[in-house]
Order: C-alpha cells, then sequence, then structure tokens
C-alpha cells in the first residue's frame, strides 16, 4: 500500500514536472506528445494523484502522521525527478521495474 502511494505521489509530480515551462523536451516520447499536447489537464491529473495519496496516507496513519508523510514522500519524489529526468536515467522500464520489486519487498518483509 505504501509503495503504491508513493508511486501516485511519483506520477503525479512527474506529470507537473514535464508539463512545466522550464522543461524543455526534446524527442519526447510518444505518450509524453499526448501529456505536452494538454498540460492543463495533465497537471490537473498530477494534483488529483497527490491529494488522493495523501488523503490515503492520512485514512492509514491518522492526521498529523499522514500529512507529514505526504510532504516527505512529495520531497522524496520531486528530488528524484529533478534531478534524474535530465539525465534521462528514468524509464517506463525503469520505474515500473523498481514499483514492481519494491512492491514485492513490502508484501514479503
Amino acid at each position: 500500500m505504501i509503495t503504491t502511494l508513493f508511486f501516485m505521489q511519483l506520477i503525479g509530480f512527474q506529470l507537473w514536472h514535464i508539463t512545466s515551462k522550464q522543461v524543455k523536451s526534446t524527442d519526447p516520447a510518444l505518450f509524453l506528445r499526448s501529456i505536452l499536447g494538454n498540460p492543463q489537464r495533465s497537471r490537473t491529473i498530477g494534483s488529483l494523484l497527490i491529494l488522493l495519496s495523501t488523503l490515503l496516507f492520512v485514512v492509514k496513519w491518522g492526521w498529523m502522521s499522514g500529512t507529514c508523510a505526504g510532504i516527505a514522500g512529495l520531497m522524496g519524489v520531486g528530488s528524484l525527478v529533478v534531478t534524474l529526468h535530465p539525465f534521462r536515467y528514468i524509464s517506463q522500464k525503469t520505474v515500473l521495474l523498481f514499483y514492481g520489486l519494491f512492491l514485492i519487498l513490502e508484501l514479503f518483509i
């Protein structure tokens, strides 16, 4: 559950980051072209994902702990996205591989 909530925050922040005016996308992938074609919708979806994950953190751990977990998670995924996106270290396959690995670790440990 926690892995999925952080994954939702990662996707939401990535949507906000990609649609910002400071990010220059050269030769974007096919799925990025649709995101860049309608940035307002992408930002709305990103905001809803971040708010939903924070709300689910609050439901899981309570008001203060959930809010702090949401803020700390957003800072963590934000730093990863801003640091690694320009170097193109984050690809779809890599993100899904790490998500699957961490989900397996969460379920079995």
